[in-house]
């Protein structure tokens, strides 16, 4: 480039530390390397690695859930046991009355709750998730313990 009516590089002190200056049409054009980054007017550095990301630490999937990495996303879903969708997962039952009335909650699940509760030969029936034990017709005894004909 012409310079105080003398041909002179245009480039030196022109570009950012790091820069690389090339002459087009007499102008300098500065730009950064390959593989680097940032202002060519200031200073060019090495690109930076993105950050390795973690989407599951921590979990954005709420209580009762788990996150599992899918191509770099978080993917929630609930545990084993539990109903729902994230972040509103949640036990079956808490208390009877998530149940059908011929249910009982029990460990957070919806049960027969005629198992084990009557007694031999006894028949068991639920009435508003109480299990309601009695002798069948012609038999007689304790319901808990044994009914005999």
């Amino acid at each position: 480039a012409c310079i105080r009516n003398k041909c002179q590089d245009p480039c030196p002190g022109t570009c950012g530390q790091g820069a690389q200056c090339d002459v087009i049409n007499h102008i300098p054009i500065c730009s950064c390397p390959q593989g680097m980054s940032g202002n060519p007017f200031v200073q060019c550095q090495p690109m930076q690695a993105p950050p390795l990301t973690q989407p599951c630490n921590p979990s954005p999937c709420g209580p009762f859930s788990q996150c599992r990495e899918v191509n770099g996303q978080a993917v929630c879903s609930c545990v084993p046991g539990y109903i729902g969708s994230p972040p509103a997962c949640r036990p079956e039952c808490v208390v009877n009355s998530d149940c059908n009335l011929n249910q009982a909650c029990s460990n957070q699940k919806c049960r027969d709750p005629c198992p084990g509760t009557c007694g031999v030969g006894a028949r068991c029936q639920v009435i508003n998730h109480n299990p309601i034990c009695s002798c069948p017709n012609g038999f007689t005894g304790d319901p808990f313990v044994r009914c005999q004909p």
